[in-house]
């Protein structure tokens, strides 16, 4: 513990450790301005049942500083983290924010603009699961603001015992956690911003962790505001202690002495507890691993191209999807025919007067409503299902605010992948499977007339399908419009569906159930509609 000397009384701070004036809760006058610190006064949070969270209160962290956080659980220190770093829902959550913040040359009225000063460090860590521990990286310094450089000696020291190919869940927690402060420290803004970031880690690690992060903000001279718990290991690495009292709706500014901070918590109510941060870190050896991140990166276009490509595979290309459709084309042409003609009720009158007209009826049956919708359904169930899974870990994970934050349009790369490769896969899909159909409903044919030619069955079948030339009739074409509408309307719903809170992995699952039923309504009622107006 460290001693106390003079504490602070609540409401009248001292001075940092670099001589910096540190002051409470509200305060008047001019904004001050003090280039590279972040500064925000007058700052008033209330929470969207009405109740406030802080009222008039201020705080400075000077370049190059460390200022701890502190505050009894479910304080609003996080929110407070999501403010400087543009991330609260002020309109859609209802928060109601009030205050100004500068930092550099940017002053911020937080009433109606986002404070987007700060890169978050998420507890979670909030990696991109689709890309592999470089590309965590990558994409974040590839839209970072221009001239940034790439891995300087001391962040390739933090990565010397990960490998850049490893999935980040292949990676350790230690690990994972590193890799979230040097892509936060990559996208180049301002001000660092960490939520608990040692929760979990033994007073050791915790201090080693703390001690790395001081480091960096003194070599790079960025302010860093640390939310914590456990934080007696942590003080003398602190230059000033926030301390957050939710009863009175105060920030209060004290010097890192313990006793001061204690009675401030203890009039706050409580503390909380406390993963283990493997491999210490270290200077890079020459045999470490290379990044690449010195080279030049990607464009915006390349990295949604990257999506592109990915979500294609997953809801489309891959192999269990591709069987999952030629199974449904496969058994739908079966039936069509083998049920058609030998379980009718003039099957001995199918099977000769009326075999041609038949074959030609089924024909124009199947490639235009028996195969498109049972291949339209199967595609709808399996694709919303992936869809709201992926969507909705991206938000319990807070991924999307991670992009947000490391300022990557993640919404518009991941919606538009998504909406385009469902498009696009859906109309290959269904060309595949009128072709699966065809070929099983030909098969079976010739197992019910073995003596025929399949040229016969071709001719046939294929009469009110293609034309003589072998192209689709005009009719067909709205065969694929209602595959790529249901596609893509299903495929919005399931991202709106995807979007909602998410508290728990229960949330996940509800959502993933509601976005299969809601899909599949909607591939019916598009293919009842243009079907019925088709044939007005």
């Amino acid at each position: 513990m460290v001693s106390d000397l003079n504490e602070s009384p609540a409401g009248v701070l001292g001075r940092g450790r670099r001589g910096g004036p540190l002051r409470s809760e509200g305060y008047s006058g001019p904004l001050r301005r003090d280039a590279d610190a972040l500064v925000v006064e007058h700052l008033n949070i209330v929470r969207p049942d009405g109740r406030p969270l802080l009222q008039d209160a201020a705080l400075r962290v000077g370049p190059g500083e460390l200022v701890l956080l502190l505050g009894p659980s479910g304080c609003g220190k996080s929110t407070l983290l999501l403010l400087l770093g543009g991330l609260l829902e002020t309109e859609t959550d209802h928060w109601d924010v009030t205050g100004r913040l500068a930092c550099g040359d940017r002053e911020i009225d937080l009433a109606t603009e986002h404070g987007g000063v700060g890169g978050v460090v998420f507890q979670n860590y909030a990696l991109f699961d689709e890309l592999d521990a470089r590309g965590n990286l990558r994409i974040a310094l590839d839209h970072a603001p221009p001239g940034t450089a790439g891995l300087s000696d001391q962040l390739a020291g933090m990565l010397t015992d990960i490998n850049p190919s490893h999935a980040v869940s292949a990676c350790s927690g230690g690990q994972r956690q590193r890799l979230a402060i040097v892509r936060t420290v990559l996208s180049n803004q301002p001000v660092l911003l960490f939520d608990e970031p040692n929760s979990g880690l033994d007073i050791i690690s915790s201090r080693r962790l703390v001690e790395l992060i001081r480091d960096l903000c003194r070599t790079m001279g960025k302010p860093a505001l640390i939310a914590v718990h456990h934080y007696e290991e942590l003080l003398p690495l602190a230059d000033h202690v926030l301390v957050m009292d939710p009863s009175a709706a105060r920030l209060t500014a004290l010097a890192p002495r313990a006793k001061a901070i204690e009675r401030a918590l203890e009039e706050a109510a409580g503390l909380d507890s406390g993963k283990h941060l493997d491999a210490p870190v270290a200077a890079a050896p020459s045999t470490a691993p290379s990044w690449g991140l010195e080279r030049p990166g990607r464009s915006p276009t390349i990295w949604f191209l990257r999506y592109v490509v990915e979500y294609l595979w997953l809801l489309c290309a891959s192999p269990i999807m591709l069987l999952y459709i030629a199974a449904g084309a496969g058994i739908t042409g079966f039936v069509t025919i083998w049920f058609g003609f030998n379980y009718y009720s003039y099957g001995g009158l199918l099977k000769s007067m009326l075999h041609d007209e038949t074959v030609i009826g089924l024909g124009a049956v199947q490639c235009r409503v028996a195969l498109p919708l049972i291949c339209t359904l199967l595609f709808v169930a399996r694709n919303s299902a992936v869809i709201a899974a992926d969507v909705a870990n991206r938000v319990l994970t807070q991924q999307f605010r991670a992009m947000t934050n490391l300022k990557v349009p993640g919404r518009s790369y991941v919606f538009a992948a998504i909406l385009s490769s469902v498009v696009i896969g859906s109309l290959a899909l269904h060309a595949l499977a009128l072709l699966l159909g065809a070929w099983a409903a030909q098969e079976t044919w010739h197992i019910v007339f073995p003596t025929q030619y399949r040229a016969l069955f071709r001719t046939l079948y294929f009469k009110n399908v293609l034309t003589p030339d072998g192209w689709p009739v005009f009719s067909m074409v709205w065969v694929f419009c209602k595959a790529a509408l249901s596609a893509l309307l299903a495929g919005i719903a399931a991202i709106v569906v995807a979007l909602g809170p998410k508290p728990s992995s229960q949330a996940v699952n509800h959502s993933v159930a509601n976005a299969i039923v809601i899909g599949v309504i909607i591939a019916l009622l598009v293919h009842a509609g243009i079907s019925v107006l088709t044939t007005i």
